[in-house]
């Protein structure tokens, strides 16, 4: 494919409102032109939580704003686009139906193809937007609010999944940690950000599911309930001891991530390793997995650790690159695993 290609990219699946615009071709590779992405955390803070109807409403309406501002800010016309990829699945159904139609709607009206795209393939291959050095295979650690998973990454398409969760991601057992500590919502960068001033470790958690193959962070959620209501006085009133408690938290989570990880990195050989995903901003969590002995480790810009439209574009462009892009009839998925994305 020689000829360069404009796209337009939406990314609906939860509580992110995103567009990117970006260009391809064999010769000049992924160039992005611009991207969008509109939060809803304050919305959703009132409730506590992300409410599905009320993110659907907030798609509708902010989506048609940034993709007019993004277009007057790079002037791209959407007539010049030669397709437009939407994000598929997995997600909250009512949010993904949003993003499906508005992107319909512009295809209809600019007679171009829609292409769906899985979410959780956008931040597999995230990391290798800006990563040159990355190289198949590689070992990927995906973890956000809604999804951990460990996988093995041998092409654009072919994905292994090595360990994912059984219950809650290592973002919601940040968030629900914070809950706990009294934090607003979201709370888990909060959590993470004061367990970086701590300067000693007081509080002990246990090590959790290292005979399992899966990650598992139900029973440590368990243990950190009960840790907070036995020393609930205590963190109410004395700050050190709260960022050493929160300290605590982090580090059992990242434990139970790395453990995961060394073991995928000696079972395999492998010697680079991508991490992607909200909690890869995570500044703990990096300089861990930087330590690691005799592996390269690779990592996305924040801004493209979180839900982006820029991820959903690039995997677009990858995939029609490798001839792997098809236009099957688009609908949506609340679930659909990566490794059966082909």
């Amino acid at each position: 494919m020689d000829k360069v290609k404009t796209i337009l990219a939406i990314e609906s699946s939860c509580d992110e409102s995103a567009v990117a615009l970006a260009s391809f071709s064999r010769a000049e590779g992924f160039k992005l032109i611009g991207h969008q992405i509109s939060s809803q955390i304050d919305v959703h803070r009132l409730y506590g939580g992300v409410v599905p109807e009320i993110a659907s409403r907030e798609h509708l309406k902010n989506l048609p704003i940034i993709i007019d501002q993004l277009c007057r800010d790079t002037q791209v016309d959407l007539k010049a686009l030669d397709l437009i990829a939407v994000t598929r699945g997995p997600g909250l159904k009512g949010c993904l139906l949003i993003g499906l139609g508005v992107a319909q709607g512009l295809a209809a009206a600019i007679d171009k193809p829609v292409y769906g795209i899985n979410h959780i393939e956008g931040h597999v291959l995230a990391p290798l937007m800006e990563n040159p050095d990355l190289k198949f295979p590689f070992l990927e650690l995906i973890v956000s609010g809604g999804h951990t998973e460990l996988l093995l990454v041998r092409a654009v398409g072919d994905y292994q999944v090595l360990a994912r969760t059984m219950d809650d991601a290592a973002g919601e057992a940040f968030d629900k940690s914070a809950h706990l500590l009294g934090f607003p919502y979201p709370g888990g960068a909060a959590l993470a950000q004061l367990a970086d001033t701590a300067v000693n470790r007081s509080f002990k958690l246990p090590k959790v599911m290292r005979e399992h193959d899966d990650f598992s962070f139900s029973g440590l959620k368990t243990a950190i309930f009960q840790l907070v209501r036995k020393h609930q006085a205590v963190l109410d009133i004395d700050p050190s001891q709260r960022a050493e408690f929160c300290a605590a938290i982090q580090d059992a989570i990242i434990d139970t991530l790395l453990h995961k990880l060394q073991q995928a990195l000696d079972r395999t050989g492998i010697k680079q390793i991508a991490l992607s995903g909200g909690v890869a901003a995570n500044k703990a969590l990096r300089e861990r997995i930087k330590k690691l002995r005799e592996v390269e480790s690779f990592f996305p810009s924040p801004i493209f650790c979180t839900d982006n439209a820029a991820m959903i574009a690039f995997v677009a462009a990858q995939r029609m690159l490798n001839d792997k892009l098809k236009q099957d009839s688009i609908e949506v998925l609340s679930r659909w695993p990566v490794e059966e994305v082909g």
